[in-house]
C-alpha cells in the first residue's frame, strides 16, 4: 500500500511540475522611454494583483517572479501606467505624460484618487522638482515659484531665516495665514519663535525679529511628494486648520528590491544678490547735510584713504555652504526601510552669521500578510541659527541695517583700536561694527516627529472591499534662544547697561485620524467608495523668556545682573472632528464628490458646538464618453467645486487676561494697564466663532497627443467670514489697547494657468516644461467698524501702513496725505508667472532651469525713507531729487515703489558618469545656482521681502532687512 502511495505521488509531483515551474519563473527585462530608447531607472514592476514587485536598476533592467501568464504594471512618475503581459514584457517602453494623469492624489484623510478624475486644482511636486536641481536650505524656499496660487515672501535673507507662503490670497487679519503642513500623517508646528530682542528697546513687536518658522526644520531631501490643497474646496475635509490651505508632504520610503545606498556632497557659496548703494560724498555735500564742521573730519578721512563702504563692510562676505547626505533604502516583500542622514552647514553674508540643520530619518513598513500592514516614519533634527543683530529694530541701538542707514556715515572710523576698543559712534548712539562682532543672536532648536499608520483589510473581493486605517503621531520641539548685548555698547551705557534674553520653548502636538473606508462596485460601471472616521489635535506649548540687565562687565549669564523680568506664554489647543466623505465614479466619465466635517474647539467660545464645513464636487471627463472621436485630444474635463472651512481664534482671543499689579506694595492681580509694548492689554470675546472661509472652484482641463501636452484652467472665489482681529481705535480710557472682532468679511478672487508639455522627446533630447500663471485679488467687502488702520500691521499713517478700508483690496497701503488717509499703493501683484525646464542632453546630461515674474505689487520702501534721513541714499545728489524730495513732497508716498521683478530662481547642469565603474551604481556630479539674476527698477534689497513675517496682512512693506543671497554650488554623488 505504501509502494503504491509513492508511485502515486511521484506522479503527481511530474504531472504538475511543468505547472509549478510555468507559475514561478523569473521575468526578466528592460523599460526604456518610448520616444528617446534613454532607459528608466525606479519604475515600479507589480505582478497585477499581488504585492510581488520590483524597481528598474539604472539600465532599465527588472526581474520578478511570475507566471508567465500573469499581468505586470508599469509606473513611474511623469509616464502613463501600463500594464503588459509577463511572457510580453522582455522590452517595455513607457510614454511620457507631462500631465501625470495616472498620478494619485491624496483627496481625504484615508483616500486618493487619480489627476485624472479630480475636481480640484491640486498641485504636485516630486522630489525631483522640489531639490533635483539645487540645494535648499529650507523646505518653503525651495518651493519658491513652482507652484501656481502660491506666494512666498521672506522676512529677510538670513540663513534660515523667515518665509511665509500664503494660498490664494489673504486668510486672516490677524491669525494665520500659513498653510497647515502635515508630514506622514502628523500635523506638525510652523510657530515663529521670538527671541525678546525687542525688547532691548521697546521699539518694535516680536513679529519683526525676523525668526525662523519651524517648518525650516524638515530636511528638503527627505521629501517624495508635496501636495497642496490651495482652497476650501479641496481642504474642507480638514477643517478648522485649514482656512489657509493645507501643505500635504510624503517623505520617501524603502521600496522591495536591491538595497540602494547613496552618498552626497554639496559645496556652495553665499553671496549678496543686490546692495541698496551708498551716497558719495563730496565736500560741498557733507557741508549740506552734516554742516560744515563735519567737513575737514570728511576731507582727513578722505585724504586718509579712511572712507568706508559699511555696506559691502557688513553684507560682503562670502559664506560656504556644506550639506553632506547619505541615505540607504531597500527591503523585500515584507519590510521596507529608508534612512537618511545629513549635515548642513552654512555661512551668511555677514560676519557671525550662519544656519546649521542635522537631520536623522528612519522609515519603516512591514507588512504582515495581504490583510495587515503597518508603517513608522521618525526624524530628528538638530538646527542652529545666528542671525546678528539684525531686523527692524527702530534705532534702539541693535539692529545693524537700521542704524547702517539712518545714523552711519562711511568716513567714520568705526573699527576697535589695537587693544580692542570700539569707538563711540559720532551720529547716534550705536557702532554697527561692535553690534556685528559682539552682540549675539542665537537659536537652537531640537526636534523629534514621529508617525505611524496602520491599514487593515477587513474584507477583499470582487465588487466590494472594506478597510480600517489609523494615522498619526506627535511633532515635539524645544527650542532654545539667546541674546546678549554688552554693557558697554553705546546705547546700552545710557539705557540698560547690558541686556541678555535668554528663551526655551517647549511644544508637544499630537493627533491621531481614525477611519472605515469601502469601495463598492456595482455591474453597471459605477464604483462607490465612502470613508468616515475621526480626528484628535491636541497642542501645547509652553515659551518662557528670561531677562536681565544692569549686567556685570563682562558678564552673559542671567543671574549676573541686577534687573530681572519673566515672560511666559502657555497655550493648550485641543480639537475633535468627526469626518464623512463619499464619492461615486461611473467609469471615469462622471465623477461626484461629497463630504462634510463636524469640528469643535476649544478656541471657540462654546468648546462644545460643532461646526460644520461641507464639501462637494463634480468633475466630467467629456473625452470618455463613447462619443468623443477627438484622437488628439485624450482629455477633456470639466469640473466644479465647492467647500467651507475654518479659522478658530488665537489661545487668549476669548478671556481679558490678568496682569500683576501692586497696590501700597502689596502683590495681587488685576486688568493689565495700557503701557508700551503691553499687548496683553486685550479685551477679550467670549463668544468668538471661527473665520469660515466659503469656496467654489471651477475649471476645464485638456490633454493632448497621449500626454504630451496638458492644460489647466482654474478660477476661484473665495469669502472669508467672521474674520477676527484686534482692534485698537476704542478708547484709551477703557483701560485697554484693543478689543477683539469677529466683524470683517473680505474675498479673494483669482485665475491659475498651467501649461505642461514635452515638446521635444528623441534619443538625444528630452525636453519637459511647465510654465505656470497665477493672480489673486482680495477685496475687503463689509466691516462692522469704519475705516481703520490694522493693530501691528505697519507703522503709523505718517510713515505708511497696511490699511483697511471697505471696497478696497485688503492688501492696501495707505498713508496720511494733507491730513487724510490715503490709499497710496497695493501689496499684491497683478500676477505672477514661472517657467520651469527639465532637459535631457545625450542621456548623459541635464539640464534644469527655472524663471519666475512677479509683475506689480507696491513695496513701501522704509529703508530709502531712513537713508534718506540719514542723507546716506545713493541719488540724493539728482537733480529731480533735489527739486522733489521724496518725504518733504509726497510724504510717505514718495516711497512706494512697483515690486516686479524677474528672477532666475534655480539652474543646474548635471553630467551622469558612464556605469562602467567597479565601485558604483551611478555617479553624477552637477553645478547649480539659486537667484543668481533678477532683473527689476526696485531700489533697495529685494522687492519680495517684507519686515512683519508671516502673520496677519502685512507684506510689502520693507526696512532695512537682513539682505537677501544668491548661492553657487558644486554637487557629487554616488549610487553603490
Amino acid at each position: 500500500m505504501k509502494h503504491v502511495l509513492f508511485k502515486k505521488a511521484v506522479l503527481a509531483v511530474f504531472a504538475f511540475l511543468p505547472i509549478w515551474v510555468f507559475a514561478q519563473q523569473t521575468i526578466t527585462g528592460k523599460v526604456t522611454d518610448a520616444s528617446s530608447g534613454e532607459p528608466l531607472f525606479g519604475v515600479t514592476v507589480l505582478v497585477k494583483g499581488t504585492t510581488t514587485g520590483a524597481l528598474t536598476d539604472f539600465d532599465g533592467n527588472f526581474s520578478v517572479e511570475a507566471s508567465a501568464d500573469a499581468t505586470l504594471v508599469f509606473s513611474y512618475i511623469g509616464y502613463s501606467t501600463i500594464e503588459v503581459l509577463a511572457s510580453d514584457a522582455s522590452t517595455v517602453q513607457m510614454k511620457a505624460d507631462v500631465t501625470n494623469l495616472d498620478e494619485v492624489v491624496v483627496t481625504g484623510l484615508a483616500t486618493s484618487i487619480k489627476r485624472s478624475n479630480l475636481a480640484n486644482n491640486i498641485s504636485t511636486i516630486s522630489s525631483e522638482s522640489l531639490t533635483g536641481t539645487t540645494t535648499g536650505s529650507t523646505l518653503d524656499g525651495a518651493l519658491y515659484g513652482k507652484l501656481t496660487g502660491v506666494n512666498i515672501n521672506s522676512a529677510g535673507g538670513a540663513p534660515g531665516g523667515q518665509t511665509a507662503m500664503r494660498l490664494r490670497g489673504i486668510s486672516s487679519l490677524s491669525g494665520n495665514n500659513q498653510p497647515l503642513f502635515i508630514v506622514d500623517g502628523v500635523y506638525i508646528s510652523n510657530v515663529q519663535l521670538t527671541n525678546g530682542s525687542s525688547v532691548a528697546s521697546g521699539a518694535n513687536a516680536g513679529r519683526e525679529e525676523g525668526g525662523s518658522n519651524r517648518v525650516s526644520d524638515i530636511n528638503p531631501e527627505d521629501i517624495e511628494s508635496i501636495e497642496v490643497l490651495k482652497g476650501a474646496s479641496a481642504a474642507a475635509i480638514y477643517g478648522t486648520r485649514a482656512n489657509a490651505g493645507v501643505v500635504i508632504i510624503t517623505t520617501k520610503r524603502g521600496k522591495a528590491g536591491k538595497t540602494v545606498v547613496k552618498f552626497d556632497q554639496d559645496v556652495g557659496f553665499n553671496t549678496i544678490q543686490n546692495y541698496a548703494g551708498r551716497r558719495q560724498f563730496t565736500s560741498t555735500t557733507v557741508a549740506s547735510t552734516f554742516g560744515a564742521a563735519e567737513v575737514p573730519i570728511f576731507e582727513a578721512a578722505r585724504d586718509a584713504g579712511r572712507i568706508f563702504n559699511y555696506e559691502e563692510e557688513l553684507y560682503g562676505e562670502t559664506g560656504l555652504i556644506t550639506e553632506s547626505r547619505f541615505s540607504i533604502s531597500g527591503g523585500n516583500e515584507k519590510t521596507k526601510f529608508y534612512f537618511n542622514a545629513s549635515k548642513r552647514d552654512e555661512d551668511g553674508i555677514m560676519k557671525r552669521t550662519g544656519y546649521g540643520r542635522n537631520s536623522l530619518r528612519l522609515n519603516l513598513d512591514h507588512r504582515f500578510n495581504d490583510k495587515l500592514k503597518v508603517g513608522f516614519s521618525s526624524n530628528y533634527v538638530n538646527s542652529t541659527a545666528e542671525r546678528g543683530p539684525v531686523g527692524n529694530e527702530n534705532n534702539g541701538g541693535f539692529s545693524v541695517g537700521y542704524n547702517l542707514a539712518l545714523v552711519t556715515a562711511d568716513w567714520e572710523d568705526l573699527f576697535p583700536d589695537e587693544n580692542g576698543v570700539y569707538p563711540d559712534g559720532r551720529f547716534a548712539a550705536t557702532n554697527i561694527i561692535l553690534n556685528r562682532d559682539l552682540i549675539d543672536n542665537e537659536e537652537e532648536i531640537n526636534r523629534y516627529i514621529q508617525g505611524a499608520n496602520f491599514e487593515y483589510k477587513a474584507i477583499t473581493n470582487e465588487n466590494f472591499r472594506l478597510k480600517f486605517t489609523a494615522n498619526g503621531g506627535l511633532d515635539y520641539f524645544q527650542a532654545k534662544t539667546f541674546v546678549y548685548i554688552p554693557e558697554f555698547q553705546q546705547t546700552q551705557r545710557a539705557n540698560q547697561n547690558g541686556f541678555v534674553s535668554a528663551g526655551n520653548t517647549n511644544s508637544l502636538q499630537l493627533n491621531y485620524n481614525a477611519f472605515a473606508v469601502l469601495d463598492f462596485t456595482t455591474n453597471n460601471k459605477i464604483s462607490i467608495n465612502g470613508q468616515f472616521g475621526i480626528s484628535y489635535l491636541n497642542f501645547e506649548s509652553d515659551a518662557i523668556i528670561n531677562q536681565t540687565t544692569e549686567l556685570f562687565p563682562q558678564q552673559t549669564n542671567l543671574a549676573q545682573g541686577n534687573s530681572f523680568a519673566v515672560f511666559q506664554r502657555l497655550t493648550e489647543e485641543e480639537e475633535f472632528g468627526i469626518i464623512a466623505q463619499s464619492t461615486a465614479n461611473w467609469d471615469d466619465k462622471i465623477i461626484a464628490t461629497a463630504g462634510v466635517r463636524f469640528d469643535k474647539s476649544n478656541l471657540n467660545g462654546d468648546p462644545n458646538k460643532f461646526f460644520a464645513f461641507p464639501r462637494a464636487s463634480l468633475a466630467i471627463n467629456v473625452a470618455n464618453f463613447d462619443f468623443w472621436n477627438v484622437e488628439d485630444v485624450n482629455l477633456l474635463k470639466l469640473r466644479v467645486a465647492y467647500g467651507e472651512t475654518g479659522s478658530s481664534a488665537r489661545f487668549g482671543s476669548l478671556f481679558t487676561p490678568l496682569g500683576p499689579t501692586s497696590i501700597g506694595g502689596v502683590p495681587g492681580l488685576g486688568l493689565p494697564t495700557v503701557g508700551q509694548n503691553n499687548q496683553s492689554a486685550q479685551l477679550g470675546d467670549a463668544n468668538l466663532e471661527p473665520e469660515i472661509s466659503q469656496e467654489i472652484e471651477y475649471g476645464i482641463d485638456f490633454s493632448f497627443l497621449n500626454g504630451k501636452i496638458g492644460l489647466e484652467l482654474t478660477g476661484y472665489k473665495r469669502d472669508v467670514k467672521n474674520l477676527i482681529y484686534p482692534f485698537s481705535s476704542i478708547p484709551l480710557s477703557s483701560g485697554f489697547a484693543n478689543e477683539i472682532r469677529n466683524d470683517f468679511d473680505l474675498s479673494n478672487t483669482g485665475f491659475e494657468i498651467a501649461l505642461n508639455a514635452n515638446p521635444i522627446s528623441n534619443s538625444n533630447i528630452n525636453w519637459n516644461t511647465t510654465l505656470n500663471w497665477w493672480k489673486n485679488e482680495a477685496e475687503v467687502e463689509s466691516l462692522g467698524v469704519g475705516e481703520f488702520q490694522p493693530s501691528g500691521e505697519g507703522f503709523s499713517l505718517t510713515f505708511g501702513s497696511s490699511f483697511i478700508r471697505e471696497g478696497e483690496t485688503a492688501t492696501s497701503l495707505a498713508a496720511n496725505i494733507g491730513g487724510v488717509p490715503t490709499i497710496i499703493g497695493d501689496a499684491a501683484p497683478d500676477f505672477e508667472m514661472s517657467w520651469f525646464n527639465q532637459i535631457s542632453l545625450f542621456k548623459d546630461f541635464d539640464l534644469t532651469f527655472l524663471w519666475h515674474w512677479k509683475k506689480g505689487g507696491d513695496v513701501l520702501n522704509l529703508t530709502k525713507l531712513l537713508s534718506d534721513f540719514g542723507g546716506v541714499t545713493p541719488d540724493l545728489d539728482d537733480p529731480d531729487v533735489i527739486a522733489n524730495p521724496r518725504f518733504g513732497t509726497f510724504g510717505a508716498a514718495g516711497y512706494i515703489e512697483d515690486g516686479t521683478y524677474v528672477r532666475l530662481r534655480e539652474v543646474g547642469l548635471f553630467y551622469t558618469l558612464p556605469t562602467e565603474l567597479d565601485w558604483f551604481e551611478r555617479v553624477r556630479v552637477g553645478v547649480s545656482g539659486k537667484n543668481l539674476i533678477t532683473i527689476t527698477d526696485y531700489s533697495s534689497y529685494d522687492p519680495e521681502t517684507s519686515a512683519f513675517g508671516p502673520s496677519g496682512l502685512s507684506q510689502g512693506i520693507e526696512v532695512s532687512p537682513f539682505p537677501s543671497a544668491k548661492q553657487v554650488y558644486f554637487h557629487i554623488g554616488f549610487t553603490f
